[in-house]
């Protein structure tokens, strides 16, 4: 909020400068190094005047802000030497994730967790549940689990957790007592025969058959979809979802929330009933919490166009769905250099989500991790995490990814063991032998390696992290495109209310440097006098940038904000009052 209130001073200032005898010069040593480019054309005598402003910080709940780390719990850090990751591993690296810590002296900055499925499990993965309120225990008991929480909440590290609401493991009791007949049977969804439906995620039947009868699994033969059409179903999990808050969860990503409740073969997907259950789902884990901006959070796993997950938080059935179209666009723009597409999928985050609540991402526990999407391109690899982390929304960073971790299909390859140092068989993650191998270059994309290198990836992540957290408002000021000269370069305007206030992002998404680009918005939000500082990168902050010359329709004219963009980078220029 200190951040918001101090833009919003900037804002007052703006709309009533102090005049003055001439803006502060250069001194004689920053003049000497720098050439100071000037627009292509000059703006009419008259800009827009800026328009008043209520001179009040915007109440947004803590996670529009936030930057969240995806973890594996299992693959993360083994504290008791079982090859397993585990809470107490977890709980001695926060550091690392958040503010500081004894590996990675300046740590990654993230300010809050997604932990991948921890409630007890038969499987490696933790999505079919056997016991929604018990922890794995290949992972700790309950207490390190507390410990794990107290620990994030002293560094104000928030931690939202897996919620598998669709369906349990065929190894739950209640499944068991289902096939029985018993009390539970109606707790999940039965036919006499197979219905014969398609299946909405792909090949084969979604009804399994049973030696009493047809129960419907959309995923697969050991996860039976639970039934939340019965209230009694509804009323357990929500009994679960409070036992996790009071163990002090801030929150929960509801996996497949889309098939929550199928109303036929054509419509197994995004049902009305669906948009339903999860809004009533939201308003009692509201309910037993107060306060907007330190309530709990829920985020649902809406796998496909970015208008359809969208509507999930428009209409209120959720705080923030994740978007599953900027990931593609950006690796896209990042690999062809193509400006054009990426500003076109970053304002589709805008329309889709017009109140905000995009969960943004490069890749996650599903995918083919984006460093295997970039071929092992370390630079591509940078320019897709500053795309990210300058972009509108709330950034997901997946572990890993900032190592430039590699793996594809099968998915346990996408969730290999983090390599903490250089030194294998065990590469600081275990001292025993890993339930899963390490990536193939663990040896050289690992945390004590990149650490050491202010030139790394791991290096660039943390300085786009910390960034994003000292400069919050990039992730829900209204994003403009503007017009560039070269195609190789994306950029767009995020602007406070008063219209001077705010910053230009640059992506030069091409392998040269760039001099003398110009860019135009014919018409805008643009107003007054602003001056423009470069921000980020640090190797470039203190070049002088032009000042935008506002047209008296808001907009700018071939504007050259530097004489030079470097080749594969991303530019934040801030824009503050001038005189």
């Amino acid at each position: 909020m200190l951040a918001a209130a101090s833009a919003l001073a900037l804002v007052a200032a703006a709309c009533n400068p102090t005049p003055s005898a001439s803006p502060d010069a250069p001194s004689k040593a920053s003049a000497a190094a720098t050439v100071v480019p000037t627009p292509s054309l000059v703006a009419a005598a008259s800009p827009r005047v800026c328009p008043p402003v209520l001179l009040s910080a915007p109440d947004l709940p803590w996670w529009r802000t936030a930057v969240f780390y995806e973890v594996f719990v299992r693959s993360f850090a083994d504290s008791n030497g079982d090859g397993i990751g585990d809470f107490d591993g977890l709980r001695e690296h926060l550091g690392d994730i958040g503010d500081g810590g004894d590996t990675i002296k300046a740590g990654l900055g993230a300010n809050a967790l997604w932990l991948m499925p921890v409630a007890k499990s038969p499987s490696y993965h933790g999505y079919d549940v056997t016991d929604y309120t018990a922890v794995e225990p290949d992972y700790g008991d309950l207490e390190s689990f507390k410990s794990l929480i107290a620990a994030a909440h002293q560094r104000n590290m928030k931690v939202v957790i897996d919620f598998e609401a669709n369906h349990t493991s065929s190894e739950h009791p209640w499944f068991k007592d289902a096939l029985q007949g018993g009390k539970h049977r109606d707790w999940y969804v039965w036919s006499d025969t197979d219905p014969g439906w398609p299946n909405p995620i792909g090949a084969g039947n979604p009804w399994h058959a049973s030696e009493s009868g047809y129960y419907y699994g959309v995923f697969w033969e050991g996860m039976p979809d639970l039934n939340l059409r019965n209230p009694a179903v509804t009323k357990e999990l929500e009994k679960v979802a409070n036992t996790w808050l009071d163990l002090g969860v801030d929150g929960f990503r509801i996996d497949a929330a889309k098939h929550l409740i199928e109303d036929g073969p054509d419509q197994q997907v995004n049902t009305p009933e669906t948009h339903a259950w999860l809004e009533a789902f939201r308003g009692n884990v509201d309910a037993t919490r107060a306060g907007l901006a330190s309530g709990p959070l829920v985020v649902g796993e809406v796998a496909g166009p970015e208008l359809t997950s969208g509507g999930y938080v428009t209409d209120g059935s959720l705080d923030m769905t994740f978007d599953f179209e900027i990931g593609p666009a950006i690796a896209n723009a990042v690999s062809h250099g193509d400006a054009g597409s990426l500003l076109v999928s970053q304002a589709g985050i805008g329309k889709a989500y017009p109140q905000g609540g995009a969960g943004t991402f490069l890749s996650n526990h599903d995918q083919p991790r984006i460093m295997t999407q970039l071929r092992g391109d370390v630079t591509a690899a940078k320019l897709a995490a500053g795309t990210l982390l300058t972009a509108p929304g709330t950034p997901f960073v997946y572990y890993g990814e900032e190592l430039g971790m590699t793996g594809t299909k099968p998915d346990e390859q996408i969730r290999t063991p983090y390599p903490w140092t250089a030194s294998g068989p065990g590469y600081g993650f275990t001292t025993a032998t890993p339930w899963e191998p390490f990536g193939d270059d663990a040896a050289t994309a690992n945390a004590a390696t990149e650490a050491g290198d202010p030139g790394s990836l791991l290096s660039t992540y943390a300085d786009l992290v910390r960034f994003r957290r000292s400069h919050p408002d990039l992730a829900f000021r209204p994003f403009v495109a503007l017009d560039s000269s070269n195609p190789r370069i994306a950029a767009s305007l995020r602007l406070t209310e008063s219209g001077s206030v705010g910053y230009l992002v640059i992506q030069n998404l091409g392998a040269e440097d760039a001099s003398g680009v110009a860019l135009t918005l014919r018409s805008g939000e643009l107003c007054g006098t602003p001056k423009a500082t470069v921000a980020y990168p640090a190797s470039l902050v203190g070049t002088a940038a032009a000042a935008p010359a506002v047209t008296a329709i808001g907009g700018v004219d071939g504007y050259v904000p530097l004489a030079t963009i470097p080749a594969s980078s991303t530019v934040v220029i801030q824009l503050a009052p001038g005189g």
